[in-house]
């Protein structure tokens, strides 16, 4: 069997993803190394990113299913802008559902991963602290405390101040995320393939 490197992701709404790729086709023109595109280049917030091995897919996609069915929803807001690196970030807001869903998502799926990914494998020989401790327990470091939720819309070469100014105000990305997916991940952090996807189907809505 292969062994794949995966996101747990959760997908926003065809509106918002239509402002999302809309905002990232506009930043292609700094020359940024990602352009969002439906069905190539996902819009998504990574809830959990790790390695899986495609044999335990019927295993995954039961669990990830029970999660889906759990939860209701969920109206993120969009805070601030992130520039690190060259990637363009919209950040939201943690909300305690947001919270819960990755704390669920990782308590399932952290016994089933395939080891780590080969990034997460190099970047955790650098760090220190809690974010050591997550590679070690969790095998990726945006866990708990240092979870950062947030969509990317492009990543240039280097920092450019000009990119913000071409997007506006933050908050035009608040909106629904309406479903659990899992994708096959490809450089620089993209959502390049659907492995399957779960509509949230809770009966409260969260904001």
């Amino acid at each position: 069997m292969s062994s794949l490197p995966c996101d747990v992701v959760i997908l926003p709404s065809p509106l918002l993803a239509e402002q999302s790729i809309s905002a990232s086709n506009k930043l292609s023109k700094l020359g940024s190394l990602i352009t969002l595109e439906d069905g190539k280049c996902y819009p998504h917030i990574s809830i959990y990113m790790l390695q899986l091995n495609t044999g335990g897919f019927d295993n995954v996609e039961q669990l990830l299913k029970k999660i889906a069915r759990a939860y209701s929803p969920l109206q993120l807001r969009a805070q601030r802008y992130d520039q690190t690196m060259g990637y363009i970030d919209a950040d939201y807001k943690k909300i305690p559902e947001l919270i819960g869903l990755q704390a669920e998502v990782i308590k399932a799926m952290n016994p089933v991963r395939d080891g780590m990914r080969a990034k997460d494998k190099a970047r955790m020989q650098e760090a220190t602290g809690l974010a050591r401790k997550n590679y070690e327990e969790y095998g990726w470091q945006s866990v708990g405390d240092l979870f950062r939720p947030h969509l990317t819309l492009g990543r240039l070469k280097s920092n450019d101040a000009s990119a913000l100014e071409l997007l506006g105000g933050s908050s035009q990305f608040d909106g629904a995320f309406l479903k659990l997916g899992l994708f096959e991940t490809g450089d620089n952090g993209t959502a390049i393939r659907k492995i399957f996807e779960f509509d949230f189907l809770g009966s409260s809505p969260s904001h």
